[in-house]
Formats: C-alpha cells, structure tokens, sequence
C-alpha cells in the first residue's frame, strides 16, 4: 500500500457513512525491529497548513487562537479506527457528530443560523 497516495487527502466517514473531513496528516510509528506503521490519522487546518509551509502553520495558528470555536487545533484519529479503505474514502468506526469534526457546524447553526427568521429554530 502506498500510505501517500491511498490515505493523505482521502474522505473520511463515519460508521453511518457521514463524511467527516479528509486525512490531512499521518503519524508513524517506527520501531528498531520492524517496519514503520500507521499509529493515527490528524485532521485540521493547522495540519493542513503545515504540509503547505511552516509559515502558513503559525499564520492560522495565530489566527485560530483569536477565533477558533475548537479547543485544539486538530483532530487525532486512532489507525484502530480504520473499518474500511476504498477508493473512494475511509470508513472510520466513530460516530461523526460526537467528534470534533462538526464543532463549526455546531457553532453556526447555534450562533448563525438559529438567528435567522424561518429557519425553524426557537
């Protein structure tokens, strides 16, 4: 398996198949007896940035502390996780709502679009 190319970038979903990101890092880990393995997948802007330019990581980094509705800047997911690999995306043995992965959807609908007259919210 070619972790870069099957894994990086790749959609993640939930057990119920609820998109919840994409693989925005990989962590290995090495042993002295062994191949290198897969230990968890990170998922974030603050991941992402990093692999575009250390640069653009502290930019966002200091931008997120201002505003950010997350407690920390990325999401650890266990290789454990992994249920399924597709073509198509990763299926992960998590509820996607209980994650942090929709913490901004969460803020907007409570912040945003509660406001809004007719959207059904009281």
């Amino acid at each position: 398996m070619d972790i870069v190319r099957d894994i990086l970038d790749k959609q993640l979903c939930d057990r119920e198949e609820i998109f919840m990101g994409r693989v925005d890092g990989l962590v290995l880990e090495v042993s002295k007896d062994g191949p290198p393995r897969v230990d968890h997948f990170e998922l974030g802007f603050a991941v992402l940035a990093r692999r575009i330019h250390p640069r653009v990581e502290r930019w966002l980094q200091a931008i997120r502390k201002r505003w950010s509705v997350r407690k920390n800047a990325r999401q650890i997911v266990p290789w454990s996780a992994v249920l399924e690999i597709t073509p198509q995306h990763i299926k992960l043995d998590l509820a996607a709502l209980e994650t942090p992965a929709f913490d901004w959807e969460r803020w907007l609908r409570k912040h945003v679009i509660r406001k809004i007259p007719g959207s059904g919210a009281e």
